[in-house]
């Protein structure tokens, strides 16, 4: 029994177990990297999530969104948005507020989402200028022009948004910013 049953033991069944996990958490973290959402989403499922840091919880937030998985996508944001509260990372936590409230206008929870976007307009205020406010402009901008019907305001709101996305140096919200204004 000797060699075989120490093979078999628990310790190197353990020591196996936690290189997988090492080599999916790294398959992961590397799919995101490069927007692979799919595969990133397949390699995070493979991961415990105490495994996971306030940066994995957002990246499979991102790749259970991109793989239609909307309801999934909240769960992992929510607790991405847990732990960047605990981490104190002010900047981390409003941008899942708002990945958050998207997500929930999307599926038709108002209240819910007006909530996740006064979260971050909160935690936000004192905050120096970062890529987070010109999202937050973008979500008022769009608020304006579909829900209140001003449009005057609302391309007032996409002009901010776009000058404050080149100062931070955001191409996304410069160019989601052009495109709200069009549509206004």
């Amino acid at each position: 029994f000797g060699k075989s049953w120490r093979a078999a033991s628990p310790r190197g069944h353990n020591e196996t177990h936690v290189s997988q996990v090492i080599d999916s958490l790294e398959e992961a973290r590397a799919a995101a990297g490069r927007q692979a959402w799919r595969a990133a989403y397949a390699a995070f499922g493979g991961v415990e999530s105490t495994e996971l840091s306030a940066a994995d919880f957002e990246n499979y937030g991102e790749a259970a969104w991109w793989s239609g998985k909307i309801d999934e996508a909240i769960r992992h944001r929510e607790r991405a948005y847990a732990a960047y509260t605990a981490l104190g990372d002010t900047l981390g936590a409003a941008r899942m507020a708002l990945s958050l409230c998207w997500d929930n206008e999307g599926k038709g929870s108002f209240a819910v989402a007006h909530g996740w976007f006064a979260t971050a307009e909160r935690l936000l205020a004192d905050a120096p200028e970062a890529p987070e406010h010109g999202r937050l402009l973008l979500i008022k901008a769009l608020t304006a022009m579909m829900a209140e019907g001003d449009l005057d305001a609302s391309a007032t709101l996409f002009d901010e948004a776009y000058e404050l996305a080149k100062r931070v140096g955001d191409r996304d919200v410069q160019m989601l910013s052009l495109s709200g204004k069009g549509r206004a």
